[in-house]
């Protein structure tokens, strides 16, 4: 009988939820990260690259006091990693996504990240209930901005909503509560009782979803001298920041 069982276990072992192949080596579950069951990537990627996905919110102080200290450690990331932003999406009409998706559009995002959180946390040039029209038309009094380009990518519906869609299903199924939040692979939120050590934790992750080395190819045998050769309407509350 104790054969037959093992038998059976070993029969369902492929079977178990993925939840219970979650554990990474080194780490603690509950400590550095908790496992996401039915987490996938915000954007697809090639295989064995890693991404890190940041859910902020615009009118969020943390993220404002976090993106500088991001930005930095995205240069600490090794080859096998990238960093992608996710606006946080209250609905189809967020004027703070939508002027994130436009920005990434018209090549702007460089240039009106940190100054958006800058206008509201910093200058108070913007508020946080700032209107869309007033977003706008803040971002196109920045230097450098293509105003023309951001307007249209501003009033392309069709691709503000998948968009927004996007967003809105990623941090739907990473259970997203609040912001700033961090997920790996799709598939790991970060915990962390700072700042850094949400940095430091997703530094572990990632480096534990490091790819394996390939094995060393095979040495060619070597041939006869004489041998020929060969010739990739959502709508819900507000995050907690």
């Amino acid at each position: 009988m104790r054969t037959l069982l093992l038998t059976l276990a070993m029969l369902l072992l492929p079977l178990l939820p993925a939840r219970a192949q979650s554990s990474l080596p080194g780490l603690t579950e509950g400590v550095e990260y908790r496992p996401l069951a039915d987490g996938q990537p915000y954007q697809p990627l090639p295989p064995g690259m890693v991404e890190v996905a940041e859910v902020f919110a615009y009118t969020c102080p943390h993220c404002a006091h976090f993106a500088p200290m991001l930005k930095a450690w995205e240069k600490q990331l090794p080859p096998h990693a990238r960093l992608v932003l996710v606006p946080w999406v209250s609905d189809r009409n967020d004027p703070w996504a939508r002027i994130y998706f436009a920005a990434r559009k018209a090549g702007a995002l460089d240039l009106l990240h940190p100054r958006l959180f800058a206008a509201i946390h910093d200058t108070g040039e913007l508020p946080r209930t700032a209107s869309g029209p007033q977003i706008l038309a803040f971002a196109s009094t920045v230097r450098g901005v293509n105003t023309t380009a951001l307007k249209a990518a501003w009033q392309d519906e069709a691709a503000q909503l998948d968009a927004l869609r996007a967003a809105f299903e990623f941090e739907r199924r990473t259970e997203v509560e609040g912001t700033p939040t961090l997920i790996v692979a799709g598939r790991y939120q970060i915990l962390g009782n700072s700042y850094q050590n949400l940095l430091d934790n997703a530094g572990k992750v990632v480096a534990a979803l490091a790819p394996s080395q390939p094995a060393p190819a095979k040495p060619t045998p070597t041939k006869p001298a004489s041998a020929t050769p060969a010739g990739k309407s959502p709508a819900r509350p507000a995050p907690r920041h």
